[in-house]
């Protein structure tokens, strides 16, 4: 069922109520994934939002433009949320809709700096965690078909980034990827958390660790690895030094 409809103009929604949950972090400044601009937010088009068809008839949905859109903002508030596949509540900026109100332009505006911005949505692990892992790529290649763009490199190095970045809920020191893929793992798709470098750093070994600059976390984690007696994952550059 679609929730929105068109006049070839603007994106109105076509349901009696909607709320759109914007992490507040979209808006750091070392994000950049949102700004507000008053009337308007520019936005990475991946979020979740409710729709509401009445009292009892709430629906969490998955908003997926892959790139970068200005909403129109007709209402807002800043309040902690609880979002499907989060653990605990997350701040957000929280935009409402009513039956009829304009969403959005209908047409994408082609940019290769959103395809730039939505690597960086990857790789500080920012994917909203209700996506299933194997539809995951098929989000980064809208985001490069939207904007006529290619990276220079085959989908298989797409593929890499992401499977590092994500990681199995129960043990982020392993990639999803190596659970998921046995046939007996009884693990669903969205049991994952998303990574950003910086983690995939601390996850991986104590070498690794070592060559981020937030020593203070990286130290603490590398003497839980050793004191659980994790596996740790050889690194190249480590070899090479030792020899």
């Amino acid at each position: 069922m679609s929730y929105f409809k068109s006049d070839d103009e603007f994106i109105y929604l076509d349901a009696p109520y909607a709320e759109f949950y914007i992490p507040m972090d979209y808006f750091d400044e070392s994000m950049k994934f949102a700004e507000d601009m008053g009337q308007t937010i520019k936005v990475m088009g991946v979020f979740d939002i409710s729709i509401f068809m009445s009292d009892d008839d709430k629906r969490d949905e998955l908003f997926k433009i892959p790139t970068m859109i200005n909403l129109f903002v007709h209402d807002q508030e800043t309040r902690v949320v609880n979002i499907p596949g989060h653990n605990e509540a997350i701040q957000c900026k929280v935009l409402k809709y009513v039956q009829g109100n304009k969403i959005m332009s209908d047409r994408i505006i082609e940019d290769s700096q959103n395809a730039l911005q939505f690597a960086q949505f990857v790789t500080k692990g920012k994917l909203p965690v209700n996506i299933p892992y194997s539809q995951s790529i098929n989000l980064w290649r809208k985001n490069l078909e939207l904007n006529s763009t290619h990276l220079g490199v085959p989908s298989v190095i797409l593929e890499m980034i992401l499977s590092g970045a994500y990681r199995y809920k129960n043990d982020p020191t392993i990639k999803f990827a190596k659970i998921i893929g046995k046939d007996e793992s009884g693990v669903s798709e969205h049991d994952y958390i998303m990574a950003s470098l910086r983690r995939i750093c601390q996850y991986n070994s104590t070498f690794t660790a070592m060559t981020y600059e937030d020593i203070d976390s990286m130290i603490t984690s590398s003497l839980n690895r050793t004191r659980e007696k994790k596996q740790e994952v050889p690194s190249p550059i480590e070899g090479i030094i030792k020899m």
